[in-house]
């Protein structure tokens, strides 16, 4: 005979147990597709709006793939390890191998073979993530998918992905994970452009979406923690829902008025980013000044020499060689004399320039050098897109430099025979003479010429007495060079004409009884000139039919130009405050030069200035060595310390922000450490003593353990958590109501078991947790009013010199036996 089961008194308490844990189970494993979609769908909203920085930077449907195929890889990555609970080791094991083998497809698509990573790739891939970074900052923008500049997205946007995929959908605090998005938006800001696009808008937005989902989050773990201890579901309107739509609504409140903020009052000057502190590879100061080697082009033997072939070219359409805006008293220069200036900055171009706002007529020309030698490439217009062509098209293409600011090309190395390439380009529109006469100097800033000669100021005075405006004026300076000047290059039969541009050489051209000079004279004085009527001024050297003197040495057959050496010209570009850089033609046509003896005097004498003569045997201009640019060059600096330099502001800014966070929290701590202190050095023992309580019976108020406020010593410690508290309210109880005086052995011992009582609080304790006890306010409220002397509640926390109780009321002490 079986015996019946015995049922004790426990058993339905232990299956409401058991099925209390399968229902919490069961929730958890009903809540853990949500909390995947949902964490993965957030992460992919914050990936998508950080990568809005990098758009300048690239600018091209081949970000758009990488940006695709790293979130979707990463995604993968992450989840696989969530499900399967594997270790963070693993996870970064196979997002390494997750890039190797997709990274060449997706970032350096130029060396993969159809969706296979090729040798040549994987080395370009894993050298890109290291040195992809400086490429990226001494570069023009935007890159495109030129060479492996898109590895440094690619990765550091998988990375992103898998980080925070892992932390929405494993950490206990979902929020974190818009942490690596921000990192993403804060790195493109770096590496981007200085020009301010969007950057405003979109880091409000994506701050926005950060705060919403942290605030609906951290709602949705407090309801949860909430039912878990009621032990019954809470109304998700009130608890989730509400809340979590206040607080979208501030949140959208300040976005609105930081944006509008932002975009109505935006900085008045450009960012400083990466790419503003990181010395470029090619300093135009290491190179002869073009215009100082003029008068070879007019050489016998180079004047009739092609030097360019031009297919695509408008009706009198210029061929810019260089940019020229520094003077020096010798010589026109490009970059200034500390290459800070504006001509100063080249940069690399892999794909095109950014040519919005330049009103003008789009041109397509291809251009053969046949003949032309040296680092400046001939280009047209504001350049928009340059594509090499010739046997060394490569190697052209990754030395190409460019300036947007002064329209100049260069090629490291030089081009030379065989060198094509094809040039997409705006040519400005320009001003009539008639508009331009009422144009008004602008604001773009050149480096102050030096040395000027004062034949250039005393010209000026003379040729512009008649005008009023600034634009009439410059014109009326121009046109005394184009009416009295004659052209001669000193060559062949040529009249005596000296070449060069230095002070000297302007002050013999405007004082001579008949002004004779070329190009480089003409176009050097115009550029001073219009400097001292206020005009932003440069010298541009380049090519047209003719080279601006009369004559005809171009050879053109349909579309195809041909350039020769007698081709070469010189002409001025000013700024003015309606139409920007405009280009303007000083040179006098070429005419006969009569006799000094058959010339009317000058109208205007002009007095005598003394200039040093030239040296007698002075060597031609363009056999001049290049000037040394090292006496006034500061040392370049080594890249580590570049890297270090370009870091530290970012680091103290962050260590600057990090402090005034945790200001608020420090002060808290040293209020509580001088609080100590002047409780430890209490004058008397029975005040340390008390002092020591007080410090213990702080520390239970911080640790969350409630005190009654008319509670006594031994009834504080009651469930107090810890260790030694009822000891320590007996040994203060003593100290104060005992029949003797304490002394400092006692007190010393005092300390010491309230420092083990503290410590043992501590016992258990997250870190989180001790954090929050260290700087609670609980203990630092202001005191409780005492009731009466004998209080026992009001621990004397403002004094710890009282006497004893008995000694306060006037009366002697009956424990003394004292009558």
């Amino acid at each position: 005979m079986s015996a019946a089961p015995v049922t004790t008194p426990s058993a339905p308490a232990d299956r409401a147990r058991r099925s209390t844990r399968r229902s919490a189970r069961r929730d958890a494993r009903r809540l853990v597709p949500f909390r995947l979609a949902g964490g993965t769908l957030v992460v992919w909203l914050l990936l998508a709006v950080a990568s809005t920085s990098w758009w300048p930077v690239y600018r091209d449907d081949a970000m758009i793939v990488a940006a695709v195929t790293a979130v979707v890889l990463g995604t993968v990555v992450a989840l696989l390890g969530t499900l399967l609970r594997l270790p963070m080791a693993v996870v970064a094991i196979a997002t390494i191998a997750a890039f190797t083998l997709v990274g060449v497809p997706a970032a350096v698509p130029g060396q993969a073979d159809g969706l296979l990573p090729t040798g040549r790739g994987l080395l370009d891939l894993f050298a890109g993530v290291a040195l992809g970074w400086k490429q990226l900052v001494t570069i023009s923008l935007p890159v495109g998918s030129y060479e492996a500049l898109l590895v440094p997205y690619f990765v550091m946007l998988l990375v992103a992905t898998v980080t925070a995929v892992s932390v929405a959908t494993r950490a206990s605090r979902q929020e974190l994970a818009s942490i690596p998005a921000l990192v993403l938006f804060a790195v493109g800001v770096v590496v981007g452009p200085s020009r301010l696009d969007t950057s405003v808008l979109t880091a409000v937005v994506l701050v926005g979406i950060a705060l919403v989902w942290a605030l609906t989050v951290r709602h949705v773990r407090r309801a949860v923690a909430v039912a878990a201890t009621i032990g019954s579901r809470v109304p998700v309107v009130r608890s989730i829902v509400r809340p979590a739509l206040v607080g979208t609504g501030t949140i959208v409140a300040a976005a609105v008025v930081a944006t509008g903020l932002g975009l109505v009052a935006p900085p008045s000057v450009e960012r400083t980013v990466a790419r503003t502190d990181v010395v470029k590879p090619f300093d135009p100061r290491d190179h002869v000044s073009p215009l100082s080697g003029f008068r070879a082009y007019e050489e016998s033997t180079a004047a009739d020499s092609p030097q360019l072939r031009v297919t695509g070219l408008p009706e009198d359409g210029f061929v810019r060689i260089a940019t020229l805006d520094t003077y020096d008293g010798v010589v026109y220069r490009v970059g200034g004399a500390d290459g800070s200036s504006g001509s100063g900055t080249f940069e690399r171009v892999p794909t095109s320039v950014d040519v919005r706002g330049v009103e003008g007529t789009t041109v397509e020309v291809r251009v053969a050098v046949d003949g032309y030698r040296g680092v400046w490439l001939p280009t047209v217009g504001d350049l928009e897109r340059v594509e090499f062509t010739g046997p060394g098209a490569d190697e052209e293409r990754g030395a190409f430099f460019y300036n947007g600011s002064t329209r100049t090309g260069a090629v490291v190395g030089g081009v030379e025979d065989g060198t094509s390439y094809d040039l997409t380009a705006v040519i400005p529109d320009q001003p009539s003479e008639r508009e331009l006469a009422a144009a008004r100097p602008g604001d773009a800033t050149v480096p102050t010429a030096r040395d000027v000669p004062d034949a250039v100021r005393e010209t000026v005075e003379a040729t512009t007495a008649n005008e009023s405006s600034p634009g009439a004026k410059l014109l009326a300076a121009l046109r005394s060079l184009t009416r009295t000047g004659y052209v001669s290059h000193g060559v062949g039969d040529d009249r005596v004409s000296r070449s060069g541009h230095g002070a000297d050489r302007i002050q013999e051209l405007l004082t001579a009884p008949l002004m004779i000079g070329d190009q480089e004279q003409y176009a050097a004085a115009a550029a001073l000139m219009a400097d001292e009527l206020g005009f932003p001024a440069r010298v541009v050297m380049g090519f047209t039919a003719g080279g601006d003197s009369g004559t005809t040495g171009t050879a053109q057959r349909g579309d195809l130009t041909t350039f020769r050496g007698s081709d070469v010209t010189a002409r001025i570009e000013v700024d003015t405050a309606q139409w920007g850089w405009v280009m303007l033609n000083p040179n006098p046509t070429v005419r006969e030069i009569p006799n000094e003896q058959q010339q009317t005097p000058q109208p205007v004498t002009r007095p005598e200035t003394v200039v040093p003569p030239p040296p007698a045997d002075q060597q031609d201009q363009d056999q001049q060595a290049p000037p040394e640019s090292d006496r006034n060059t500061p040392p370049v600096q080594p890249l580590w310390l570049q890297i270090l330099l370009a870091v530290l502001p970012w680091a103290f800014g962050t260590l600057g922000f990090l402090a005034l966070v945790l200001l608020p929290f420090a002060v808290v701590v040293l209020l509580k450490r001088l609080r100590r202190r002047r409780r430890r050095n209490a004058t008397s023992p029975r005040g340390r003593i008390v002092g020591a309580w007080d410090e213990y019976r702080d520390a239970l108020l911080d640790r969350g353990h409630d005190v009654a406020r008319s509670a006594t010593r031994r009834e504080a410690v009651v469930g107090a958590p810890g260790d030694g508290g009822t000891g320590l309210a007996a040994l203060a109880d003593r100290a104060v109501f005992g029949p003797s005086d304490s002394d400092r052995a006692t007190a010393d011992r005092m300390w010491s078991a309230t420092d083990d009582a503290i410590g043992s609080l501590r016992t258990g304790r997250t870190r989180r947790e001790r954090f929050r006890t260290a700087v609670s306010l609980r203990s630092l409220r202001p005191p409780r009013p005492r009731r009466g002397p004998d209080d026992q509640g009001a621990s004397g926390r403002d004094d710890y010199d009282d006497r004893r109780p008995d000694e306060r009321r006037g009366r002697p002490s009956e424990d003394r036996g004292t009558p």
